[in-house]
């Protein structure tokens, strides 16, 4: 590995290292939000309701949870233990727990636990199900891409096969044609006397001075040596 190559991956993995960090601490800033919110607002409500209600706690969690994945999530259930000891568990303002507010306590803890696992599960399998839907989207894609491919192939092979049909049409004319005109020249050579190429001229002459093709010059020098030796 070169200097410049030791250089460039040494800017990478710290670029990687601050963007991991940066993402880290926005999750877990944002779970501390979340807490803080469901504290102040289950305060709020304490002055209306002499026993306090959590759920908004749960709530912190889950969207914790959600936006985070599970470490934010647990997170936001120590956080939300801790608010919930000191606050609303007496003896108030402690961390300690009296033996009847025991059992409370400890279902909160559970509750605040599974809101965790539920909520990071659920976004888990709503990302599994969004890569999965990106790929098969992808492979549809490409497949749809090899079979407009395909087709075109296919067309530009008919294209082809038509093409060559047309070719070998007019070659299997121009010898038909050839036959012809060579029959025609052999038939003036005979009753005229002449060469090949004299005989040739003559219907290339006659082709054009009465501007017919050479092959139509030609069956009408046949048609008349076949009625000249039906009349004999």
């Amino acid at each position: 590995m070169t200097t410049g190559q030791m250089v460039v991956s040494s800017s990478a993995r710290e670029r990687w290292a601050s963007g991991w960090l940066a993402e880290t601490t926005r999750k877990y800033g944002t779970a501390f939000v979340w807490v803080v919110v469901a504290l102040g607002l289950s305060l709020a409500l304490q002055q209306l309701f002499p026993y306090p209600f959590l759920f908004l706690f749960f709530a912190a969690v889950m969207a914790s949870a959600w936006f985070g994945g599970t470490g934010p999530g647990i997170f936001a259930v120590i956080l939300s233990t801790l608010a919930v000891d000191y606050y609303f568990v007496p003896p108030l303002h402690s961390l300690a727990i009296n033996a009847t507010e025991s059992a409370y306590f400890a279902s909160f803890i559970l509750c605040a636990l599974a809101a965790s696992w539920v909520s990071s599960s659920k976004r888990a399998s709503e990302a599994e199900l969004r890569e999965t839907r990106d790929h098969l989207e992808v492979r549809v894609a490409d497949r749809t891409a090899e079979l407009q491919k395909t087709i075109a192939e296919l067309q530009e092979n008919k294209r082809q096969r038509e093409q060559l049909v047309i070719e070998k049409s007019a070659l299997s004319g121009q010898l038909e044609a050839r036959k012809i005109v060579e029959r025609a020249k052999g038939i003036l050579q005979r009753e005229m006397k002449i060469g090949e190429d004299d005989a040739y001229k003559m219907i290339q002459k006659q082709s054009q001075q009465m501007r017919k093709s050479m092959k139509e010059i030609a069956e009408t020098i046949i048609l008349n040596d076949e009625m000249r030796r039906g009349s004999q």
